[in-house]
């Protein structure tokens, strides 16, 4: 068992790095648009379905992420620089042309309007659970405190999807304020 000093920092860096990546406001305001036609019980059926599937997503990187890599023979400090790099490409791609980028997304989200079943793609992956999510889940997993198990990791992702969901649930008025 660990100390309850140890679980609260891993808890704390979770959930700093996977809140800054998910940017759930961002996800939020996606949502919003996407399910804009959609009845409020297909909504809360719609979050909940994600935040679950986001949840697997993410505690099966944390889990099973630091084995996949090591059975590919990819070492953590090369995830790392291939992260590092795709971070600074996307980002170097949104100060070039963030309307490109955000036009790409709303055509994405608005051929998806339509589907049924939206739950897994687009918005679970990419938009909840992208990459750098998965990326950071392996970091996290591959990097817990000794002596602590795949199970009771207080560093879980898990930690995302409830408030999310909560959010899209509960609908959230940001996307009404903002238009």
């Amino acid at each position: 068992m660990i100390g309850s000093g140890v679980a609260l920092q891993s808890f704390v860096l979770a959930f700093s790095a996977l809140f800054s990546i998910v940017n759930p406001i961002g996800a939020s305001l996606i949502f919003s648009q996407v399910t804009a036609e959609r009845t409020h019980a297909a909504r809360v059926a719609l979050a909940r379905r994600i935040g679950c599937y986001a949840a697997l997503v993410m505690l099966g990187s944390l889990w099973f992420g630091a084995y996949l890599l090591e059975f590919f023979g990819v070492s953590l400090a090369a995830l790392r620089i291939a992260g590092g790099l795709v971070v600074a490409t996307r980002a170097w791609s949104l100060l070039s042309a963030p309307e490109h980028i955000e036009a790409r997304k709303q055509e994405q989200a608005e051929g998806a309007e339509g589907e049924e079943d939206v739950a897994f793609f687009p918005l679970t992956m990419p938009f909840t659970t992208g990459p750098g999510t998965i990326s950071v889940a392996i970091a996290l997993g591959a990097n817990r405190p000794a002596g602590e198990s795949r199970r009771s990791c207080p560093s879980s992702p898990a930690s995302r999807p409830p408030p999310s969901s909560w959010r899209r649930r509960s609908g959230w008025p940001m996307p009404r304020r903002t238009g």
